[in-house]
């Protein structure tokens, strides 16, 4: 008794999930949901069908979007990474740094001098019983940069003239410098000034022809978007227009079963 009550449950169960999930009806009616007539095997078949076509519809329309997406993405990225590569090229051209250390037995007081940069320098205090140090109190790039020696009985100099025409002197106490030493380091300031002022025109013409590189390439990139957004468009509109018809398709078989096989609409 109790397996026949058992099994009299499952079977319920199965009927009302399988009118829930797949064919509603209405109880007076279920003999259409479940029964032998061609026209509502048919309006079934019908619903069935108008599922599984809808399913594969806007699976193949959202493909087709996807599609177009990635090969918009396959030809526009690497674009990009080519813009950014020449923008780093580019970067590197203009900010050579300092380069290596130039005629460093040259170097008096608070003047280092490099391939591509002069720096003051400055003591710092010591720290408890250490010895103090020397910092950095200013870099110039050595393009552009002009330097002169002048001297007086007491003092030499080596006067800087920055770039933006200002200027900066370096002061050397005489007895403590050489004139002749001071004299040299401001020629080799002077030298490599020139130097670096012709590097950094050579620089300035690789860099000008990659800045011509990048807006031609970005230009190749920006066409491709476009051509990108137009083929993504069109499958978005084709896929959208599957995804209708397919909807139409499960409508009407909604339609038809409600009308001829079971009394209630579909939820699904």
């Amino acid at each position: 008794m109790r397996f026949l009550v058992v099994l009299l449950v499952l079977a319920g169960c199965f009927l009302v999930g399988r009118w829930l999930v797949g064919y509603p009806s209405v109880p007076s009616r279920w003999r259409y949901t479940f029964g032998p007539g061609a026209e509502q095997r048919a309006a079934r078949q019908a619903l069935s069908a108008a599922r599984s076509q809808r399913a594969s519809a806007r699976r193949d329309a959202d493909r087709r979007v996807r599609d177009a997406r990635r090969r918009v993405a396959e030809i526009v990225q690497p674009l990009q990474l080519r813009v950014r590569e020449l923008q780093s090229a580019r970067q590197e051209l203009l900010r050579p740094g300092r380069g290596a250390a130039v005629r460093r037995e040259l170097w008096l007081g608070e003047l280092e001098l490099y391939e591509h940069a002069l720096v003051f320098t400055k003591k710092e205090p010591a720290q408890g019983e250490g010895a103090g140090g020397t910092a950095v109190d200013e870099e110039l790039p050595l393009g552009g940069l002009t330097a002169t020696f002048d001297s007086t009985r007491s003092h030499a100099f080596i006067r800087i003239t920055r770039q933006d025409h200002s200027r900066r002197s370096a002061v050397f106490a005489l007895g403590r410098y050489d004139e002749v030493a001071v004299d040299a380091l401001a020629e080799a300031i002077h030298n490599q000034a020139v130097k670096d002022t012709e590097f950094r025109s050579d620089r300035q013409v690789r860099a000008d022809a990659i800045a011509a590189e990048v807006k031609r390439v970005e230009a190749e990139r920006a066409e491709a978007e476009e051509r990108g957004r137009t083929e993504v468009a069109a499958a978005t509109k084709r896929a959208d227009a599957e995804r209708e018809r397919a909807d139409a398709l499960l409508r009407t078989a909604k339609e038809t079963w409600q009308s001829q096989g079971g009394g209630l609409r579909p939820w699904r």
